[in-house]
């Protein structure tokens, strides 16, 4: 059975790369390739792909991540420009089907792929070791977790709905609220919890066991946000 795949990652150059080396190989297709995620669920949804290979900032943030828009079921495979070791275990408990790094040899990603289609998780075995010491000393190195207590109970409504993979129009008009103050909110609620990015706060919240999630949320090194 060829797989169909959906290549997406900020760098037009190296989607386009990418996808050109995969359509060589006969057991894949490449149905597309896009450097944006709203753009990408769109595909998702025409091109129905059996795989989605995404950068891991577009894969897992909180409010427009493919890991939570997917509307057709696609394996995702993560891939990040970092350390695999970094993303790995956050990965497997996200759901998503794999972690590659972006130096992932070309001619074994076809079989790597192949493997996610077929329902299995994927890394480079070459590097598996690595990986696993990498990642456990990410955990063993974790400190305690910001104090929720810190919040208002109105900065607590914020992150549950962050939560739910809301924005901050969504947020407002759930809370009436303007999206200012919503903003502002959001805001608040990163400075209190010392972390950069909305995704950190929702990964902070659902290990503190406060607030639903349709998924658990990529632990991701995102951009800083100038916007909460």
């Amino acid at each position: 059975m060829v797989v169909r795949i959906l290549v997406v990652d900020p760098q037009p150059f190296f989607c386009e790369a990418l996808a050109t080396a995969l359509d060589e190989d006969e057991r894949l297709q490449v149905v597309g390739w896009t450097h944006d995620a709203a753009e990408a669920v769109r595909l998702m949804a025409s091109l129905r792909p059996d795989v989605l290979l995404s950068e891991l900032g577009l894969a897992s943030e909180a409010s427009s991540g493919l890991l939570h828009r997917n509307p057709t079921g696609a394996r995702v495979i993560v891939l990040t420009r970092g350390h695999e070791g970094d993303a790995l275990l956050s990965a497997a408990e996200a759901g998503a089907a794999g972690c590659l790094g972006h130096d992932t040899g070309v001619d074994a990603l076809p079989s790597l792929i192949s493997n996610a289609a077929d329902g299995r998780f994927v890394v480079d075995p070459d590097r598996l070791g690595a990986m696993l010491r990498r990642a456990g000393a990410s955990r063993r190195d974790e400190v305690p977790g910001p104090d929720l207590a810190l919040l208002t109970s109105r900065e607590r409504e914020i992150l549950d709905l962050l939560t739910e993979g809301l924005d901050n129009p969504a947020i407002a008009k759930r809370l009436h609220l303007s999206t200012n103050t919503v903003r502002t909110h959001v805001g608040n609620v990163l400075r209190k919890l010392g972390v950069r990015s909305r995704a950190e706060a929702v990964k902070v919240a659902l290990r503190a066991g406060t607030g639903e999630a349709p998924v658990s949320v990529l632990r991701i090194e995102g951009p800083l946000l100038g916007d909460p």
